[in-house]
C-alpha cells in the first residue's frame, strides 16, 4: 500500500492507468480478505499524516487513492441496483467529479445508501427515508465537502429519481446557489415540468426570448437577482436604460411583464423549461 501511495505523488514516474490499477487492486484484495472498508481508509489517512510529517508532498495523491480504494473495493461485494423507486437526491458538481459526492456518502456510515456516478452527476439512493430527512443528510454530506461546487435535488415520490433528476435540472438552469433542493422549493416549476400542455405553452411563449442572445441573458440576469432591475444592470454591466428598453422588449414578444409578480414567475418557469 506504500508503493501504490509514493507512485500516486505528482512528481512520481508512473503511468496514471499503472498506479489506479494497482490500487484498485489494493481494494479489492482487502475486500476478498473481508475486511473493512473504514479501516483501509483510516489506515491510508494515518499513513498520509506521517509521509506529510517527512515533508512528502501526498495530500492530492491520497485524495486520489480514497476514491480509487472504494472503486477497488465495492466491485467485490453484491452491488445494489438504483432503483426509480424510493427517496432519492441527484447530485450536480460543477468543475469536478461526481466521485467527490460519493465516496462522501460511501464514508457517511449508512450500509443501505447507494450511490452510482453517471458523468458529472452523482444519483443517490436512500431508502426508507422522508424527504425532510434525505434533505437534512444530503446538507451534511455538502457541509463536508466545502470548496466545491455542489447542486441537489431531493425527491420521494414513487419516481423519486426521475422526479429528482426533473428538480436539479431546473435548479441548474435558474442558476440557484449551491445547496439541497426539494420539491418544496420549486414547487410551480416542478408542478409544470410535468405537464406536457404547460410545458409546450411556456416554450412557445419563450421561444423568442430564447432566441435572442441579448434578452435571453437579460431574462437569466433579472431572475438571478431576484426581479431587481438595479442588480441586473450591474450584473450585465449596462445602463439602467438599456435593461429598461430590454424588458420591455421581452414583455411586447410575451406578453408577460418581467416587472410583475406574476409575469416573473411565468416567464422563469418558461426560462427554466427552455435551459
Amino acid at each position: 500500500m506504500l508503493a501504490v501511495c509514493l507512485a500516486a505523488l505528482p512528481q512520481a514516474d508512473h503511468s496514471e492507468a499503472e498506479v489506479v490499477a494497482g490500487v484498485r487492486e489494493i481494494g479489492a484484495l482487502w475486500a476478498r480478505s473481508g475486511g473493512r472498508v473504514d479501516d483501509l481508509l483510516s489506515a491510508l489517512n494515518a499513513m498520509a499524516a506521517e509521509l506529510d510529517g517527512n515533508g512528502a508532498p501526498c495530500h492530492d495523491g491520497c485524495e486520489r487513492l480514497v476514491v480509487e480504494l472504494e472503486r477497488g473495493f465495492r466491485p467485490a461485494a453484491p452491488e445494489p441496483v438504483l432503483t426509480p423507486e424510493g427517496t432519492a437526491a441527484v447530485f450536480a458538481v460543477d468543475g469536478g467529479s461526481a466521485d467527490v459526492v460519493a465516496a462522501a456518502f460511501q464514508r457517511s456510515g449508512r450500509s443501505d445508501v447507494t450511490c452510482v456516478v453517471v458523468g458529472d452527476r452523482a444519483e443517490v439512493l436512500l431508502p426508507s427515508r422522508g424527504e425532510q430527512a434525505a434533505v437534512h443528510e444530503c446538507e451534511v454530506v455538502l457541509a463536508k465537502l466545502p470548496g466545491w461546487s455542489i447542486r441537489a435535488a431531493v425527491a420521494s415520490e414513487p419516481d423519486g429519481l426521475a422526479a429528482a433528476s426533473r428538480l436539479l435540472g431546473i435548479a441548474v438552469a435558474l442558476d440557484l446557489p449551491d445547496g439541497v433542493y426539494g420539491r418544496a422549493d420549486l414547487l410551480i416549476e416542478g408542478a409544470v415540468a410535468r405537464s406536457r400542455e404547460s410545458s409546450a405553452a411556456l416554450r412557445r411563449l419563450i421561444t423568442p426570448v430564447m432566441e435572442s442572445h441579448s434578452l435571453r441573458t437579460t431574462l437569466a440576469a433579472l431572475i438571478a437577482e431576484g426581479g431587481n432591475r438595479t442588480g441586473a444592470a450591474e450584473r450585465l454591466i449596462i445602463h439602467r436604460s438599456t435593461i429598461d428598453y430590454r424588458l420591455a422588449r421581452i414583455e411586447q414578444l410575451t406578453g408577460q411583464s418581467p416587472l410583475t409578480v406574476r409575469g416573473l414567475q411565468v416567464l422563469t418557469t418558461a426560462y427554466a423549461l427552455c435551459s
